[in-house]
């Protein structure tokens, strides 16, 4: 089969690599669908991945062939490539340790991932997609499980006004998961066209240019002086860490859901005397892909604007596209078809 294979830093090959055989306990999925999440692109941007891996985990595809032990899949199951609850004794999250870093993850062994034509999985581990439920909107999944498990951990309260700065494909999910929740205003600060109109069209109540646009002044006269409850950095640009900080009011929570790889800016004499609180969200846990898949079958979650017919690429464009999305301008989601 072939596969895209990480070489080094910034170089991934197109390469012929044998395809796996399913265990007994196991199935061989025929990927459709694999979406380019913003960490596999922070791996081949710093080389962190060892070589000769395959990265990708955002995809959906087929079941083609089941071990003789299999009983929960067949094969022409359309499957997402993860949210199943692990068997007893197994760990239902990658992010195990308490000294685990999201950044060296990956360097301990040689992974292979969804940038493949093909791939074994052990018959738990992946969710069938509902009826209904278009691949272009499916691939979305993991992604959204993201989101979903971000707005679980804040503070977020139905009819809260809240605040999503950035609208990469996580920051536009947490927006869509806001919504259906029942926030009463949505404010996005996004500064790439594109990504701003994306915004728009799924539903932001206002969409800023932190470029040209005071957004922390804006977000404070927005909620009557006060700043909102919630505000989620889905960006990890220098500076939104610290502009959700003051934009909170006194006791308000900044939810981080983006990964920085840089330094980002904090003064910290801005925001402490109103005790506001910055909490972390990291992965998602089964519940988070079955609340995902919920809301996409019920038509609160879309891909509209974000997987458009300009999104899907070959292999003979992963190079290309991972430099491009080093500094993302154009595109929402790019989605490898093997």
């Amino acid at each position: 089969m072939k596969a895209a294979v990480m070489r080094g830093t910034q170089q991934i090959a197109v390469e012929d690599v044998p395809t796996p055989e399913p265990g007994p306990d196991q199935v061989l999925v025929k990927i459709r669908y694999s979406a380019i999440c913003g960490s596999d692109v922070h791996r081949f941007q710093y080389g962190m991945i060892n070589p000769g891996s395959v990265m990708g985990h955002e995809f959906i595809g087929e079941v083609v062939q089941a071990g003789v032990s299999v009983t929960m899949l067949k094969p022409g199951d359309r499957v997402v490539g993860g949210g199943g609850e692990p068997p007893a004794g197994a760990p239902a999250r990658v992010s195990v340790g308490n000294r685990y870093s999201a950044r060296t993850v990956g360097l301990k062994s040689t992974t292979v991932g969804g940038f493949a034509e093909y791939i074994v999985m052990d018959e738990w581990r992946p969710l069938q997609i509902p009826v209904g439920v278009s691949d272009e909107l499916a691939v979305l999944a993991e992604p959204a499980s993201i989101a979903v498990h971000a707005v679980r951990r804040s503070k977020f309260r139905i009819g809260d006004a809240v605040v999503v700065m950035g609208a990469g494909p996580i920051g536009l999910l947490v927006m869509q998961v806001l919504n259906a929740g029942g926030a009463e205003a949505v404010y996005v600060s996004e500064p790439a066209p594109a990504r701003a109109a994306a915004a728009k069209a799924l539903g932001a109540t206002l969409v800023m240019d932190p470029r040209d646009t005071d957004v922390v002044a804006k977000v404070v006269e927005l909620s009557g002086g006060l700043g909102v409850p919630v505000a989620f950095d889905a960006a990890a640009a220098r500076p939104t860490l610290q502009q959700g900080l003051e934009m909170v009011r006194r006791g308000g929570q900044v939810l981080v859901v983006s990964m920085a790889w840089e330094d980002v800016d904090l003064l910290t004499v801005e925001w402490i005397g109103r005790e506001v609180e910055m909490k972390a969200a990291y992965g998602s846990e089964p519940v988070d892909w079955r609340t995902a898949l919920n809301l996409m079958e019920r038509g609160q979650l879309s891909s509209k604007s974000m997987v458009t017919a300009d999104s899907f690429i070959g292999f003979d464009e992963m190079q290309s596209s991972m430099e491009r999305l080093m500094k993302p301008e154009e595109h929402v989601q790019v989605v490898l078809v093997p």
